[in-house]
């Protein structure tokens, strides 16, 4: 499933707007539609962690590689799946991870 798509489909179970997740992620409705339409396929790393926050989904999922997203599975081994990371994918994921626990 491409990246956009995948947008799309976790906008529409959450139930929210264009206008919502834009508001969520610091950008206009119109940005988040092209996002999901694959019109702009590059994002900030900065939005991509509020975006993976915002719809409940991996950092991960949102990174459009082809050679790792083969290996984004939830049946995956978590490890496995941070192994397939860049360097500068882990440091998003980490930087995530660490948001979330200090709102613990």
């Amino acid at each position: 499933m491409d990246v956009g798509h995948l947008l799309f489909r976790r906008r529409q179970e959450l139930g929210m707007t264009l206008q919502d997740v834009g508001d969520a992620v610091g950008v206009t409705k119109s940005t988040v539609k092209k996002w999901e339409t694959g019109y702009i396929k590059n994002m900030g790393r900065d939005k991509l962690a509020k975006l993976a926050l915002v719809l409940e989904i991996s950092p991960a999922d949102l990174v459009d590689i082809p050679e790792i997203q083969p290996a984004l599975s939830l049946q995956d081994d978590t490890g496995k799946l941070y192994a397939a990371l860049s360097p500068e994918d882990r440091e998003i994921v980490d930087r995530v991870i660490r948001g979330l626990a200090s709102k613990q």
